[in-house]
């Protein structure tokens, strides 16, 4: 990133861990988020205190700052910004954490370089370097939140036994520590949910909140030219995040069987990288594949007839139903699967069971009639194109930071010209 080595930028986004390869949240949001608004004009770089792997790809390279090296007087003005009520404590959740405090302390050679106007924190332990950044004022500083931590704790606390209590509370106690002393006062945080956003304002304490929600590169993930009439069902993530180890042994041990019995031609491919041993144990029953980790998920998906989420816990939107949904493959889900999802003309495209009946049921429906799954499959990729593109989610966000005031010191707009003019452009065409 030598061209713009020395560029004051309009929005800097930083981050612990680097933003390849793209299969989490974070690296997701992260990723599209910079490209669109570059796209748009605006000054944007992002930054990783971990460094950017050689596989990444030349466009988000070009995006990238290199993460300083930190002397002892970068140090003392990153823990300067920690200063006041809670001091001790958030060293203490930073050492509980194993957070190294010296590398972190970047951040602040990069804010003084750069003189970005917002800076955005990206993943759960970028909320530690923006509460550093506290002394800066006239500086925006944002968490890109997506999902609360502590609901995200308790809605999978709601599926267990009191065999896991002591480590929900443990989590639990974390989490509020992470949101009340180093999120709680600052300037915004964004959800990709109006739930979500709710609760980083009334539990995590940032004073001013929004919801955005996710896009999906709809060039990359494209319907097939044809789609195979069968009975193979896939899922896929990563195989070690807990909402999705729940939802394929949950579905592998109380629809599976049964539908299996009834369809014994199915097959269900469960693809992601590291899958826990629970998961590979599933590899054991009839029908049921535990594939791993694969370069490129669209074939799976496009040689199945739908993709199931059966999702019981976690919160925010779903990156693989959008994926989905932009590939055109009909969707089986949860009611939870599809919550802060925004309806086409008050009607999601998505199939949704409560109970084991209503799976098999809807599955066995849908492999029985073609018409329904070709509908489906044209109505979720004009869905997802209406409501989750990552230029439109990019304008939301810099909409929302320009009226976004600082906590302290005065904040000037960053919207480009560049920007209002791609944003009239759209709407142009929009109402075109």
């Amino acid at each position: 990133m030598a061209s713009r080595s020395h560029e004051q930028l309009d929005i800097l986004f930083v981050s612990e861990h680097a933003l390849h390869p793209v299969d989490q949240g974070f690296s997701i949001r992260g990723s599209n988020m910079v490209k669109a608004m570059d796209a748009m004009g605006v000054r944007v770089a992002v930054a990783s205190e971990q460094p950017l792997p050689a596989q990444a790809s030349d466009e988000i390279r070009r995006l990238y700052l290199d993460w300083p090296e930190v002397d002892d007087d970068q140090t003392d003005k990153f823990l300067k910004g920690w200063q006041g009520p809670g001091y001790r404590a958030r060293l203490r959740i930073a050492d509980y954490q194993g957070r190294d405090l010296e590398r972190f302390a970047g951040v602040i050679s990069l804010v003084e370089k750069h003189q970005p106007k917002t800076v955005i924190g990206l993943g759960q332990h970028s909320t530690m370097m923006l509460r550093a950044l506290k002394p800066y004022t006239g500086i925006r500083k944002v968490w890109y939140a997506a999902d609360e931590l502590m609901y995200f704790q308790l809605s999978c606390m709601r599926r267990e036994g009191l065999s896991t209590l002591s480590k929900r509370l443990q989590m639990l106690a974390l989490y509020g520590g992470l949101e009340t002393f180093f999120v709680r006062g600052m300037d915004g945080a964004i959800g990709v949910a109006p739930q979500e956003a709710k609760l980083l304002k009334y539990l995590a304490g940032a004073k001013k909140t929004t919801c955005i929600r996710n896009g999906v590169d709809t060039g990359y993930f494209a319907p097939p030219r044809v789609r195979p009439v069968n009975k193979q069902l896939v899922f896929w993530g990563r195989m070690d995040f807990e909402p999705n180890i729940d939802a394929v042994t949950w579905f592998s041990q109380h629809v599976w069987p049964q539908l299996h019995a009834k369809h014994p031609d199915a097959v269900l491919k469960v693809v992601g990288k590291n899958p826990t041993e629970a998961i590979q144990s599933l590899d054991r029953m009839d029908g049921i594949e535990i594939v791993g980790a694969v370069p490129d998920i669209r074939p799976y998906v496009n040689d199945s007839s739908a993709t199931v989420l059966p999702m019981r816990c976690g919160g925010g939107i779903k990156n693989k139903l959008l994926e989905a949904a932009a590939m055109g493959i009909p969707i089986v889900g949860s009611p939870k699967a599809v919550l802060g999802l925004e309806a086409r003309d008050g009607k999601l495209p998505v199939l949704t069971c409560k109970t084991t009946d209503q799976w098999i049921t809807t599955l066995g429906n849908l492999w029985s009639d073609t018409l329904q799954s070709e509908k489906l499959s044209i109505e979720l990729r004009l869905w997802v194109l209406s409501h989750h593109s990552w230029p439109n989610a990019a304008r939301q966000m810099l909409q929302w930071l320009d009226r976004l005031p600082c906590a302290e010191g005065h904040c000037v707009r960053h919207t480009p010209l560049a920007y209002v003019h791609a944003t009239q452009s759209s709407v142009h065409k929009e109402a075109a």
